[in-house]
C-alpha cells in the first residue's frame, strides 16, 4: 500500500492512539512519524502509540501547529505510516545530550552497519536518506550539524521541536521522550526520494555584511563590519534603529552561496546584541533580505521538483512561515498545494539542510 497519513485529536494520547490505529485498521506499517501537539505531552504519545504499533519503529516531535494533507490544525497528532512498499528497512537512533558536541561517528557506523555498511550505502545512494529531529531547548543545531555531515555523507533534512502554549518541547523514539537530545532515522526508501528547500526569501540589499563579533554557542550577533549589527541593519533597511525590531521576520539575514540563500532570523535585542534562531559564526558574510509570497514560491518549487506521483511528502515548515501564513490568511491555499500528496508537517523551531536554517520549508519527498 505504500504511505497513510492521519491527523487525529484525542481526549489524551491514549485516546488519539486508539483513533490512528482504528484510521490504519488494515494496513501494516513499519515505520510511523509522528508530530504531536506539545498539549499531549502530559500522557506520552511516543508510548501510546508504540503500545498500538507495537511491531513498528516510531520517531516525533513536540509541535507547536500541525499539517496533514490539505489541512493546518493544531492541539491534534499529524502521522505518516509507511509499510514495506515504500520504506524497505529503517535504522534509528537517539543522541542524548548533544549540547556536550557528542562525537557522532560511531553513531552513523552503526547505523550504517544495519544496512550492511558504507560499501551498501554507496552502491545504492539514491535510496538512502536521513532523518534528524532536535528538540530545541539544547540550541546545538548547528555544531551538530556540522559533525553529522562530517560523520555521514547520506543527507540528513527535518527540524527542530517546537511548543504549544504550554512550552513543553520533546522529540520521541520507539516509546520514549527525550530533552536535550536528536533523533537520527536513516531510511532505506524503495524507490528514491527528493529533497527541496524554498524559503520565500530574496535578496534585499547586495550590500555584504561581515561577522566580526558573535557568540554562536549563545546565538547572540554583536558587530557587523566592526560596528554595532542593530545600526548597520538599520542602516541597510533605511529604518530608525529603534524600529528594526518590526522587521526581524520580513527581512530576516541569509548565507548566500551558489546562488542557494540559508536564512538566519533576527529574535531579540539582548546584552548588548541581537538575538537569532540560527547563530552565525565570525567571518561569515551575509545579506539582508527580503520575504516574499510563501503561496506562489512553494507552488513553484512542488510543480518544478514533483513531476511525478509521490507515495508521500513531509513538510517541515518554520513557525514563522506558519505565523506570515496565518497573519495573511493564507492557510487554505498554503494547505491546499499540499492536499495535492499524502502529506503531513509541523511547525518547527528550524530547519535541518546541510545545516541548520530558518524561516524556511525544507520537503522530503518519498516516491
Amino acid at each position: 500500500m505504500g504511505i497513510r497519513t492521519v491527523s487525529v485529536k484525542g481526549t489524551n494520547s491514549r485516546d488519539a492512539a486508539r483513533q490512528a490505529q482504528e484510521a490504519l485498521k488494515g494496513f501494516d506499517p513499519s515505520f510511523l512519524l509522528f508530530f504531536a501537539s506539545s498539549h499531549y505531552d502530559g500522557s506520552n504519545p511516543a508510548a501510546e502509540l508504540s503500545a498500538a504499533f507495537p511491531n513498528c519503529k516510531i520517531i516525533g516531535s513536540t509541535s507547536h501547529s500541525e499539517y496533514c494533507n490539505s489541512d493546518y490544525t493544531s492541539h491534534s497528532i499529524s502521522i505518516m505510516a509507511m509499510d514495506r512498499e515504500s520504506i524497505e528497512d529503517v535504522s534509528v537512533e537517539v543522541v542524548e545530550n548533544i549540547k556536550q558536541n557528542p562525537e557522532l561517528s560511531g553513531v552513523v557506523q552503526k547505523m550504517e552497519g544495519h544496512f550492511g555498511g558504507s560499501e551498501e550505502i554507496f552502491n545504492h545512494f539514491d535510496h538512502y536518506v536521513g532523518i534528524v529531529l532536535f528538540e530545541s531547548g539544547a540550541k546545538s543545531e548547528e555544531i551538530f550539524m556540522d559533525h553529522l555531515g562530517t560523520a555521514s555523507d547520506i543527507l540528513f533534512v527535518g527540524g527542530s521541536s517546537s511548543a504549544a502554549e504550554n512550552n513543553i518541547s520533546k522529540v520521541y523514539a520507539n516509546g520514549k521522550d527525550y530533552t536535550g537530545a536528536a533523533i537520527l532515522a536513516i531510511l532505506k526508501t524503495v524507490n528514491g526520494y527528493d529533497v527541496l528547500k524554498t524559503q520565500s526569501a530574496a535578496i534585499f540589499s547586495d550590500r555584504k555584511l561581515l561577522v566580526t563579533k558573535s557568540n554562536l554557542a549563545e546565538r547572540i550577533l554583536y558587530e557587523f563590519d566592526g560596528r554595532p549589527c542593530g545600526e548597520v541593519y538599520a542602516e541597510v533597511l533605511g529604518v530608525p534603529l529603534d524600529k528594526i525590531q518590526e522587521y526581524f521576520v520580513s527581512n530576516p539575514l541569509g548565507i548566500v552561496a551558489d546562488g542557494e540563500i540559508f536564512v538566519r532570523t533576527f529574535n531579540e535585542l539582548k546584552d548588548g546584541g541581537i538575538t537569532l534562531h540560527c547563530g552565525l559564526p565570525e567571518g561569515a558574510e551575509i545579506n539582508v533580505l527580503k520575504i516574499g509570497d510563501i503561496v506562489h514560491d512553494t507552488r513553484e518549487a512542488l510543480d518544478n521538483m514533483i513531476t511525478y506521483e509521490p507515495a508521500g511528502v513531509i513538510n517541515f515548515n518554520c513557525l514563522y512561515r506558519t505565523f506570515e501564513i496565518l497573519n495573511k490568511d493564507l492557510t487554505g491555499p498554503y494547505c491546499a498545494l499540499f492536499g495535492r500528496y499524502p502529506s503531513i508537517g509541523f511547525s518547527t523551531g528550524g530547519e535541518a539542510f546541510l545545516g541548520h536554517i530558518n524561516e524556511t520549508s525544507t520537503i522530503l519527498v518519498i516516491k
